[in-house]
């Protein structure tokens, strides 16, 4: 056939049936993308979640962080309070934003000792409670393991 080109019967000749199938490959593959997303994000959400309970290994030798409740060590309320900061709010749908966090009082390293703080919260104080949850290693310089509530 004079004129013709090759790219002329090269042309795709798709059935319907052919078609249907392509499209719903397509479905399929981003539905299972926001799928993963999905699940990244809610892993990703648990572990920054879980960032309440918080370690402090008290030293001795810091001496301005070093401190005494009823003889026993404490942690610091200046350490209470960073930590709270930091990640109380880790995530925009994990917490409120807050600031001016302040705590009265150092929290005393035995297993079950409670303190509250407070922080602001878009113009409003809230109530941060926290708790010692257990306490290991040399008394003199222990690990304590503690937490705050969101």
């Amino acid at each position: 056939m004079p004129g013709r080109e090759w790219s002329h019967f090269l042309c795709s000749t798709k059935t319907p049936n052919q078609e249907y199938e392509m499209q719903r490959g397509f479905l399929v593959g981003a539905v299972g993308g926001v799928a993963a997303m999905a699940a990244v994000g809610g892993v990703l959400t648990h572990l920054l979640a879980d960032k309440d309970v918080q370690y402090t290994k008290i030293d001795a030798f810091p001496r301005r962080l070093y401190v005494k409740v009823d003889g026993h060590p404490a942690v610091a309320k200046t350490i209470l309070e960073a930590r709270i900061q930091g990640w109380y709010h880790p995530l925009p749908w994990v917490g409120k934003d807050i600031d001016e966090v302040s705590c009265p009082a150092q929290l005393k390293a035995v297993a079950g000792a409670t303190g509250t703080c407070t922080a602001r919260a878009g113009g409003e104080r809230v109530s941060i409670p926290v708790r010692v949850i257990r306490v290991e290693g040399d008394p003199a310089t222990p690990r304590v393991t503690w937490k705050f509530e969101r």
